[in-house]
Formats: structure tokens, sequence, C-alpha cells
């Protein structure tokens, strides 16, 4: 595939991604995840080991490397992605702050169903991610097949933020050759089901017009959650990479029994899911 002029404008940019990892199972999938998602947008990459969510000093850990990680930095090696390996504690807010400086991309993170698996759990991930201006992968414990993202579903509902899901999985087309696999239901209430169409429309022109390419599945009966319906539909197209957006605004039962992105992340299929931020300030890349 060769590079297009957008390829060339983020390696001039030198954009960077943000792995952070225990060492244990967990991580040595997010690290691994990093680095082909690095190999994608030519971008660095930063692996955090030493993470302290309230910014506590915490005693820097001597990492034990596996097989599995020393297998990862070779592959690193011989892409000539460049890497490194911060030893230094950073707090979440910390994070956030280096990432702005080093012009980084996404995070990476892995989720575990448990608490002392990985670094996060759910409702740990949950309050990384809301924070964050650049968009989250999340994965689990499984390693990646080697067409990983290739197809990359964007499951559309009534919402009308729409645009930023669009972007980034169209990102996955245009930097890498993906497919998108765009997801929507019908309704029988004539406002939803108008609501449905109108983000289908201005996906298929906005992808178009940046010739990414794509396919339309029209999902029948009505499917209420299409985020969470994208995990059972992945099989159907070989995809293995679903993206969301996150719940700007908790109510209640948010508070009490999590919000819906809790039906995903972490899942136990260990899927990624890229976790996108509802606001004004998100990070995007050329378009």
């Amino acid at each position: 595939m060769e590079e297009n002029e957008d390829i060339e404008k983020i390696e001039k940019k030198n954009t960077n991604i943000i792995v952070l990892t225990d060492f244990g199972e967990y991580g040595d999938v997010a690290v691994h995840y990093a680095s082909v998602l690095a190999s994608i947008f030519h971008s660095s990459l930063t692996i955090v080991h030493n993470v302290s969510p309230r910014g506590h000093q915490a005693t820097p850990v001597e990492p034990v490397f596996s097989a599995q990680f020393k297998q990862t930095e070779q592959f690193l090696d011989e892409n000539n992605i460049k890497h490194f390996l911060l030893s230094d504690t950073f707090s979440h807010k910390d994070l956030y702050a280096y990432a702005e400086e080093t012009n980084t991309i996404m995070f990476v993170i892995a989720v575990a169903p448990k608490k002392g698996m990985s670094l996060f759990t759910r409702r740990q991930a949950v309050k990384f991610i809301r924070p964050s201006r650049v968009p989250v992968i999340v994965v689990g414990n499984k390693m990646p097949d080697a067409d990983v993202f290739k197809q990359v579903m964007l499951p559309l509902n009534i919402d009308r933020q729409s645009k930023e899901k669009a972007l980034w999985a169209g990102y996955f087309s245009r930097y890498y050759g993906a497919m998108v696999h765009i997801l929507f239901t019908t309704y029988r209430d004539e406002f939803l089901r108008k609501r449905v169409i109108e983000n289908v429309e201005f996906t298929k022109k906005l992808y178009e017009n940046l010739e990414v390419t794509y396919e339309l599945h029209k999902i029948e009966p009505t499917v209420d959650n299409m985020d969470k319906y994208s995990l059972s539909f992945a099989p159907q197209v070989g995809a293995s990479l679903t993206v969301i957006m996150m719940t700007k605004y908790f109510s209640l039962i948010d508070f009490l029994f999590g919000p819906k992105e809790f039906a995903l992340i972490g899942n136990k299929e260990g899927f990624p899911v890229l976790c996108i931020n509802e606001r004004e300030d998100l990070y995007v890349l050329c378009t």
C-alpha cells in the first residue's frame, strides 16, 4: 500500500502511542497490540509501567520481561519502530499531559475481570478513559491474529455524535486498507428511523469523500444496543475492532451499576474496543 499525503503528514508530526503495562499476561497483550498500532500509524511507542492513579510516588518496579514481551520488542526493532520504556512514576493526570507533549494519538490498555490481574478493571478503565482527549483502545488477554484491524466495525445509532466515530474507524481504512463495516438497525418509530438514516447517509458521504472502503449491514429486527451487538456480529465479517462513544453524562443508574460501555470494555472474549469521548477538543488525525 502506497503512502499517501495523510501518512506523510503523520510521519512529519512524529506521532506517538502510549501503552500501559504491568508486564503480566494482560500487559504483554496490550504492548503487542500497541506495537501493531504503532506500525499502522507510523508512530513511536512509549511503554509506561509505573502507574499511580492518584499521583502517589510509588517505588519503581524493576520490570521482568517475558518471552512474549521480548518477541514484541523484536517486532519493533525489525520494523524500525522507535520505542521507549519509561520507568518514572506517572499519575493519570501526568499521562494526559505527557500525551499532549508527545503528540500521542491513542492510549492502549488491557482490562481484566478481577482486580490484581491487570492495571485496570472495567471501573478503573472508565475512570481513566473519560478525561482523555485521545482515544483509548481497550484489549483483553488474547493475542491479536496476523490480520488484526483489517476488518473494523462502526456501529451507528440515533446519537448525532457519529462524526468522531466514523473518522476514527475510517483511519484504519485510509492508513491500513481495512474494511469498515457500518452496522445500523431500523425502528418502527419514524423519528428514530430518520435519525439513524441521517447518520448512515452522513457516514457514507464522509467515507466516499475520504475514499474509505466500507460495507453497510442493516440489522433486523431492531437492536437496542448496537455497540454491544457488534461483539456478536464480529465473527460474521472477521472483525477485530469495534468503535464506541463513551457516556458523557452519568445518570444515577450509571453511577450505581456502570455505564453502557461496561458491556463492552473488558468483555470475556478479549475483543478490542476503541473508546472515544464526546468532547470538542477530541484529538483527530489529518483529514
